[in-house]
């Protein structure tokens, strides 16, 4: 929205009219001054062909250059859209596995197969939306975790980077521990009146340089508060040389770890076999998370005046122009 911080300054617009309609001028014969005579000036007008000595009165220019050096100083700014800024902030970091396994199909939308990942984004931008005024992050974990996105209230571009989440980007295997680390380290660089850590998985701890003791340790000792989901169904039908047989998609989920860490930090941990009970638990910790309602609007600010500003010295620098 397009608005001026100092409206009033527009009262100065007349100013010049003011002054030149109230203002008596100075009388010539009242300035004494001297002059050189020229006894051949007639002839000099005549054979140049133009008015030597006058000037050319043309104000527009000056009037155009005056409005905009007047809107100039109105201080005319482009306010965005209001963002919600809680006084209590969290810091909540998600870390989301994108290993090999993740690639598998046993979630569904309206009967089409979807992958654990592409399931598992869909519901994280839904989770990121309803999460305004509080600080998000993002780790990506695989052979090897990577802080993907760092606390930031910028909701966003925190979608926008959750929806470029590829299978494998960082390596095929699973690293937990080193994930917990590295999403406690995160959640607990900012300042923040609760740090939570949403760890997700669909495996068991096979790689990275921190094994999950550690991972723990370091989350009880920062006062971090983990949740823990199991990612994968539990049965799915697939074709073989003998017909359709169910087999357990499930099978590498370290479901006994991912409740100690949940435990033993004070937090829960969630098991996902459908897109229903993944969904349900984005609802479940929002409603342990409750967002805090004590709240503060503002609205981002961009100046505008050097606009009207430089285009106003360059209408004053030609009315001066017109007056030689």
């Amino acid at each position: 929205m397009f608005s001026f911080l100092s409206p009033l300054v527009a009262l100065l617009l007349p100013l010049p009219w003011i002054i030149r309609r109230f203002l008596k001028p100075v009388p010539e014969n009242s300035i004494k001054t001297g002059a050189i005579k020229v006894p051949f000036f007639g002839r000099l007008k005549k054979i140049s062909g133009k008015s030597i000595g006058t000037t050319k009165k043309n104000p527009l220019w000056t009037i155009l250059a005056w409005v905009l050096l007047v809107m100039a100083a109105m201080r005319p700014v482009w306010l965005g859209s209001p963002i919600s800024i809680h006084n209590n902030a969290r810091n909540i970091m998600l870390a989301l596995d994108v290993s090999g396994s993740m690639s598998e199909e046993d979630f569904d939308v309206q009967g089409r197969p979807v992958t654990r990942l592409d399931m598992l984004k869909a519901l994280t931008d839904d989770f990121i939306k309803s999460r305004g005024g509080d600080n998000i992050g993002l780790v990506i974990f695989g052979s090897e975790a990577y802080i993907y996105a760092p606390l930031s209230p910028d909701i966003k571009t925190l979608r926008e980077l959750n929806s470029e989440i590829g299978i494998g980007i960082a390596g095929t295997q699973t690293a937990i521990g080193e994930a917990l680390a590295l999403a406690t380290q995160n959640s607990a660089s900012v300042p923040a009146e609760s740090r939570i850590v949403i760890l997700m998985s669909d495996g068991y701890q096979n790689a990275g340089s921190v094994n999950v003791e550690d991972g723990l340790k370091l989350a009880k000792n920062q006062g971090i508060k983990v949740y823990t989901v199991g990612i994968g169904s539990s049965a799915k039908l697939v074709q073989d040389f003998f017909g359709t047989i169910q087999v357990n998609p499930s099978l590498d989920l370290d479901e006994e770890t991912l409740k100690k860490i949940a435990n033993e930090t004070g937090g829960q941990y969630f098991r996902a076999k459908t897109t229903e009970d993944l969904s349900e638990i984005y609802d479940k910790i929002n409603e342990l998370e409750p967002i805090e309602q004590n709240e503060n609007l503002i609205r981002p600010r961009k100046e505008l005046f050097y606009w009207p500003l430089i285009v106003g010295m360059l209408c004053y620098l030609l009315a001066l122009r017109r007056r030689v």
